[in-house]
């Protein structure tokens, strides 16, 4: 074996090396891009002294697959709509909700669903944003903990609790 190469192709999606002979990819399951050889690459031009051109060294210029998250990004952002649109048609119509504003002893005080809605909308914004950045376990932390506490305000429409878990959950599982 010694001499001999071992070619492999890299996922673009998930970084996982497959082996050389595969067409899917052994750990996420999307097709491999079979890459020509032999063929020449782009031209190359040398940057002129003087220019005020800057040539980047070979390790800053990677290649990065499409983010993983898209999906649970997209559930987690619609989850966030409708929970801020449903705690603003139930502010509008004058429902308040018991927060609790001192714990010991557990005492509640009721506010406008509205004003809530946004809180947690806003909350669940910032999870989102942290999904789609690849912060999959605090974006999902942040996106279960308020689809629960926007069960206090209905949830949004329910629809909106439930796809904020299940985005939640598949940003977890990274697929």
């Amino acid at each position: 074996m010694s001499g001999e190469t071992v070619m492999v192709k890299r996922c673009l999606e998930c970084g996982y090396d497959n082996s050389d002979t595969a067409e899917v990819c052994v750990s996420c399951g999307s097709a491999l891009i079979e890459v020509a050889s032999g063929k020449p690459g782009p031209p190359t031009v040398d940057v002129p002294p003087g220019s005020g051109a800057i040539r980047p060294g070979l390790d800053s210029l990677r290649i990065r697959g499409p983010p993983r998250a898209k999906v649970s990004f997209g559930l987690c952002l619609i989850a966030t709509l409708l929970v801020t649109l449903n705690a603003v048609l139930a502010g509008l119509a004058g429902v308040s909700v018991p927060v609790p504003v001192w714990i010991l002893p557990l005492t509640f005080s009721n506010i406008q669903a509205d004003s809530v809605g946004l809180v947690v909308g806003f909350g669940m914004l910032i999870g989102s944003i942290l999904i789609l950045a690849r912060r999959e376990i605090y974006g999902s932390g942040f996106i279960i903990v308020l689809s629960l506490i926007s069960l206090g305000i209905g949830g949004g429409f329910m629809i909106g609790f439930l796809l904020g878990i299940i985005g939640a959950l598949l940003a977890l599982l990274k697929k």
